[in-house]
């Protein structure tokens, strides 16, 4: 195909055909299966595809194998993925991705801490409705089982095509199909011995059963790591001892395998915390959404078994008082209903099962924590050899976390926290294990957020020079521990105080101001007058007149005095106030008479009732003589000249 955009349509049409014929649970987790080669893509590059056979999309499987332990038939699905793999590596190779979010699915490498990422979209119909399902989600979501399904329905126009389209891509898709299943079938016994036998009995997976759900217990791998973690936690020996490269010891190997086993475990305790919560649902329905941490919702679990009174089972030690609390009241007013004796006993059963992998967990980090000092100087020297392993342990290795963003170091082994409509003004959210760092612990509550981004900052650094064995000897960890504590403290030193003003010198002379029409302009309208001058003024042997007499009251000094020259003082009109009135006349004179909405031209009289008043009658008033020409009060020119 030349990869047009109709040819990517026919694709996807003919992949929901035969979809379709599968029942909607089978048709969800055919679906979910397809996407494993996807993520084998984003991580590993678009040769993966390219290499391998269809038949290997098996081996993926294995690998990645979350999948099939939830699917009670899982040969139906492993049938229908072999018949879609065709149609499926046809849409691949044309990247029919969501154009809307991204421009190519190698742009965004999928990780652990990724963000949620669009992988493919498929066109199908189940119970006859038309709709489009978007599937999206991480690549530890997609291995999980915890995919997000987003329904949006077609238009109608576009799904009267899909009929006839169905029929004529699959004709045109059914040899292609048959000649890759005969290759297939040719490299079927090469592609069998790398296989550990994990699916050999796919029809017998059930997710009743808990050994088809959790396996790592049994496996080879984690029997031979934690038998040698618990022989060299007894054994106590010291990697300084030894004269030799740390990469070539034996010890430092087993360290990267607890790392990987450590990332094992938790992914494990995701899927039996899943295989707790839908077989303890009937029992008590809004505990999960009450207690989040998987450890924490086990205890919890067996710790109230089958007892509907929830009063009587005491939690204390085991959830913070608050949540105990809400637990009480919500088990009080819940629908659920006591489990079956069978179903319990799997239920409690999974939770050991649980809490028998966090107990391995801990011995893993106690054994790299004790090693932390050697494979990890500068980052044990920054946050402590506890923090810095559950950091390794977390990120999956000492390389990983180097890799990783400072962003993303800062929330690791954050917990979802629920206040249970508590305040949130003392909770510190987005704060994973950096926060039992001893500098994060000393820092003041107000500044805690800002160190532990600091922390995170120095942290990621100081990995990046353990991985290349930059500083073995931590002097670089040391150093950026004292920086952080350097400026945690100038964080708090207080602002510097208001430094004192100093008064003018007073033999200094006046600051020169510039002149022009403004500082004219303020000088006269604040200037004494001639008036205030006079007042001000004594003459020399002269008594001066007061407003009281003999003395009393405000002088007159100078003003009105024989002997001053002056015997009436007539203050000119300033400049500033001649303007002044100017402005109010013009103002006045362009006014367009406009009268109170209240005002009228109808007189009441108690002679005639209403009457029209007469704007003219009181001309007519007028008398002769003065009053009617030129001394008149009320008289107007005659003429006036309009400009």
């Amino acid at each position: 195909m030349d990869g047009s955009a109709e040819d990517s349509l026919h694709l996807v049409e003919a992949l929901s055909k035969v979809i379709t014929e599968l029942p909607p649970y089978h048709a969800k987790r055919t679906l979910e299966a397809l996407c494993l080669p996807v993520v084998m893509f984003v991580s590993q590059g678009p040769d993966t595809l390219n290499s391998k056979p269809a038949h290997d999309l098996t081996v993926h499987i294995d690998r990645f194998g979350y999948i099939f332990r939830y699917v009670n038939h899982a040969e139906a699905v492993a049938d229908a993925i072999q018949r879609l793999w065709p149609i499926f590596k046809a849409i691949f190779d044309l990247r029919v991705w969501d154009l809307r979010t991204m421009e190519s699915l190698s742009l965004c490498r999928a990780s652990k801490y990724a963000r949620p990422i669009p992988f493919l979209f498929f066109v199908f119909t189940f119970n006859s409705y038309p709709s489009l399902f978007f599937l999206s989600g991480s690549t530890s979501s997609v291995l999980s089982g915890t995919n997000c399904w987003k329904l949006t329905p077609l238009e109608p126009e576009r799904m009267a095509t899909l009929a006839d389209s169905f029929l004529a891509d699959l004709d045109e898709l059914s040899d292609n199909e048959a000649d890759v299943i005969v290759e297939d079938d040719a490299d079927a016994g090469n592609m069998e011995e790398d296989i550990d036998g994990d699916l050999a009995d796919l029809e017998t997976l059930n997710y009743d059963d808990l050994d088809s759900v959790s396996k790592l217990q049994k496996t080879q791998r984690y029997t031979d790591i934690m038998q040698k973690v618990e022989e060299a936690l007894e054994k106590g020996s010291d990697m300084s001892s030894h004269g030799i490269v740390l990469e070539d010891d034996p010890e430092y190997q087993l360290i990267v395998d607890c790392n990987a086993l450590s990332v094992d475990i938790e992914n494990e305790i995701v899927i039996i915390h899943n295989f707790i919560r839908d077989k303890y649902r009937p029992k008590f329905p809004e505990l999960e959404s009450l207690v989040h941490h998987p450890i924490d919702y086990a205890r919890v679990v067996k710790k109230i078994g089958n007892e509907m009174d929830v009063t009587l089972v005491d939690l204390e030690g085991l959830l913070p008082s608050a949540i105990i609390m809400v637990v009480s009241v919500t088990a009080s007013t819940t629908s659920g209903k006591p489990l079956p004796e069978e179903v319990l006993t799997k239920t409690n059963e999974a939770c050991d099962r649980a809490l028998a992998l966090d107990s391995s967990k801990k011995k893993v980090l106690d054994f790299v924590e004790s090693r932390m000092g050697f494979i990890a100087p500068n980052l044990s020297a920054i946050v402590g050899s506890a923090v810095a392993a559950k950091l390794m342990g977390t990120a999956g290795g000492l390389v990983s976390l180097a890799k990783m963003p400072a962003c993303n170091v800062q929330l690791l082994g954050a917990k979802r926290k629920n206040l249970a409509g508590f305040s949130t003004a003392t909770s510190q959210f987005r704060v994973g294990y950096v926060e039992h760092t001893e500098i994060f612990q000393t820092t003041p509550p107000s500044l805690r957020m800002r160190a532990c981004r600091l922390l995170a900052a120095k942290s990621t650094l100081a990995a990046r020079v353990d991985s290349t064995r930059g500083d073995p000897s931590g002097n670089t960890g040391r150093a950026f521990r004292e920086e952080i504590r350097k400026k945690i403290e100038k964080w708090q030193e207080p602002p510097p105080a208001k430094q004192p003003k100093p008064l003018p010198v007073p033999d200094s002379e006046p600051k020169k101001k510039r002149g022009g029409r403004r500082l004219r302009k303020m000088k006269e309208r604040y200037a004494i007058t001639d008036m205030r001058k006079l007042a001000n003024r004594m003459q020399f042997g002269i008594p001066e007149e007061s407003s009281l007499g003999d003395g009393l009251g405000e002088g007159y000094g100078m003003l009105g005095q024989a002997g001053s020259g002056k015997l009436r003082v007539s203050m000119g009109q300033s400049k500033l106030a001649a303007k002044v009135a100017k402005k109010f006349k013009e103002k006045n004179y362009g006014s367009s008479g406009a009268t109170s909405g209240l005002t009228s031209s109808l007189a009441f009289t108690p002679v005639q009732g209403i009457e029209l008043s007469n704007p003219q009658a009181h001309a007519h008033q007028l008398g002769g003589g003065t009053q009617s020409t030129y001394f008149s009060e009320t008289g107007t020119f005659s003429k006036i000249k309009r400009i």
